[in-house]
């Protein structure tokens, strides 16, 4: 005899089965409104950037500029496993809406803020929206979609990150220069409604299979007081030294405490981030590999913008076009391996060879200097891009495909977490070494370019000397040079300043070009990483996902059937 059960009964008993009982166009539907409030989230870490100047303007305070930035980025990270825990015990569209809300409101008082310290409170809210609706849009694609399915899907979705990155400072811009920086926040509340409104009626109430006892308070807290000191001496690190309290002294008490997580974790009845997850030798390779890839992606998308605007005199507008090299580069190489996999069932081969592609953008980026053609430049950021696009989107397909169904929402947050933090710690890192790579490079670059060398010594070491900050700011950099000169010292300078500048300018250049050894590295550790990791091959798409969603449901009733027993 076989038991029969509902669809509805279905989707909430199988999460991550990808068994559901939407129409295609239904399923569009809820796709489209989980990728607009996505986008919008993403927007928002970015957009705010290009606005900042404004806003220190028109609040006449400075002293919380870097906060700004970092609530929500801290927000953000800390928040995402426990919303992707509370939505297996819960249920997704509830913790998407609680976070859809908490952006909503964070993004109206944000445009409403008087104050330096109510902009930053104010991020914070909008950050823990954030860190809600990334870690469960992503959960919900996985339980919606079949393994075969999910990799194509998650690489389009995984693209909207660095959409956001490359056209967010651009639109900052546009709306801060035109109607005002408060529309920065504004902008996302239409398309963030519409969207909410499409998940309210087309998505069905997906759940967990697991029993809610008790939330795991302790977890959340320590999580918590680990996650943010420990970001933010590593946020520190550019401009201080691992010595300072604020930065070695933060990041040790990150480490300690992130450890009493574990180990309170390992004891939990019902933790927001499962041990037994890293038991998981996938898993624990995946998240390794994510921690470590994304360093050259969010370097290209930092720095370079940076070197086309102070070395070839990009605009701001200009350089967002510039880097679209890159951009186009990873869609398509998310777009074409995420296919891949869903029609072949393998991904191993695929992301170590799309790691070598990658690691070959990147060394021919290393090279670049300030004469540099710039159609070899987008040529190397086009071969990046290809290489680094499929790496996230596969491995969280194969998480979702290997972890049990009941953790799949706090997996996919945790996966997402370590792509956080990645980005966060490297980009860090990066700050540093272009500063000190910069300061080593600058003597040779002002002597090269034909400027004295009693001027050298005096522009690198003595009185006169240039900051990094000073030489990389954007504007006429002859004109910043001259206005921190005494008057004296304007009088040596000013017949050099070209010479200077074009010195300046290839000291920039190396600096950017260095940096990306930071990725070639992070990468080639990923690579042995995942190389000894046996492949466990994901459902091929053979059939249509409806087919692929009654097969699921058959399996399931076999298991419930007596004659099975």
């Amino acid at each position: 005899m076989t038991i029969q059960r509902s669809s509805t009964e279905q989707t909430q008993r199988t999460p991550g089965g990808g068994a559901h009982d939407l129409s295609p166009a239904a399923v569009r539907g809820v796709l489209v409104s989980l990728a607009l409030v996505l986008l919008a989230a993403s927007l928002d870490s970015t957009a705010v950037g290009t606005a900042m100047p404004r806003i220190v303007t028109d609040f006449a305070s400075a002293g919380l500029y870097t906060w700004v930035f970092t609530v929500y980025l801290l927000a953000m990270t800390a928040s995402m496993p426990i919303f992707g825990s509370l939505s297996d015990r819960f249920g997704r569209r509830p913790i998407l809406f609680l976070g859809l809300l908490l952006f909503v409101v964070g993004s109206i008082l944000c445009g409403a803020a008087d104050e330096m310290w109510q902009l930053v409170l104010f991020r914070t809210i909008q950050g823990l929206g954030a860190g809600a609706i990334v870690p469960v849009t992503l959960a919900i694609i996985g339980d919606l979609f079949p393994p075969a399915e999910r990799a194509r899907i998650q690489a389009l979705f995984g693209s909207l990150f660095v959409l956001a990155f490359l056209i967010g400072p651009t639109l900052g811009g546009v709306f801060t220069d035109t109607i005002g920086w408060r529309w920065v926040f504004y902008i996302t509340l239409p398309v963030t409604i519409v969207a909410m409104v499409g998940i309210w009626r087309l998505m069905p109430p997906l759940r967990s299979a697991v029993e809610v006892k008790r939330f795991d308070f302790a977890g959340m807290v320590l999580f918590v007081a680990a996650v943010v000191p420990f970001l933010v001496g590593v946020r520190n690190l550019p401009t201080g030294q691992l010595t300072d309290l604020d930065v070695g002294g933060l990041i040790i008490l990150g480490l300690v405490l992130g450890l009493v997580f574990l180990i309170v974790e390992a004891y939990a009845e019902q933790p927001i981030v499962p041990v037994r997850l890293f038991a998981d030798r996938t898993f624990a390779v995946a998240s390794a590999v994510v921690f470590l890839s994304v360093a050259g992606l969010f370097i290209g998308v930092v720095f370079l913008p940076r070197y086309f605007q102070l070395v070839h005199g990009a605009s701001a507008t200009e350089s967002g076009w510039q880097i679209m090299a890159l951009l186009l580069g990873l869609i398509l190489g998310a777009v074409v391996g995420g296919g891949v996999v869903a029609r072949t069932g393998r991904w191993k081969l695929l992301l170590l060879g799309s790691m070598a592609v990658g690691s070959a953008g990147m060394l021919l980026l290393t090279t670049i200097e300030a004469d540099t053609e710039l159609l070899f430049v987008w040529a190397a950021m086009f071969l990046t891009g290809l290489g680094l696009g499929p790496i996230t989107s596969v491995l969280t397909a194969v998480v979702q495909s290997t972890s049990p169904p009941e953790s799949l929402g706090v997996a996919t947050s945790s996966l997402t977490t370590f792509r956080q933090l990645g980005a966060s710690i490297w980009l860090a890192l990066g700050g540093s070494y272009f500063t000190g790579v910069f300061d080593d490079r600058l003597p040779g670059a002002l002597g090269a370019a034909g400027v004295p060398a009693d001027l050298v010594a005096g522009l690198t070491q003595g009185e006169a000397m240039v900051s990094s900050d000073e030489a990389t700011s954007v504007g006429d950099l002859g004109s910043t040079i001259m206005a921190t000169l005494p008057v004296e010292a304007q009088v040596v300078v000013e017949p050099f300043i070209g010479a200077i500048v074009a010195g300046m300018h290839q000291a920039v250049a190396v600096a950017t070009g260095n940096v990306f050894w930071i990725g070639i590295g992070t990468v080639a550790v990923a690579f042995v990483v995942l190389l000894p990791l046996r492949e466990v091959p994901l459902p091929k798409r053979e059939r249509s996902v409806e087919a692929a969603a009654t097969i699921e449901a058959e399996r399931a009733d076999e298991q419930l059937s007596p004659e099975a027993a």
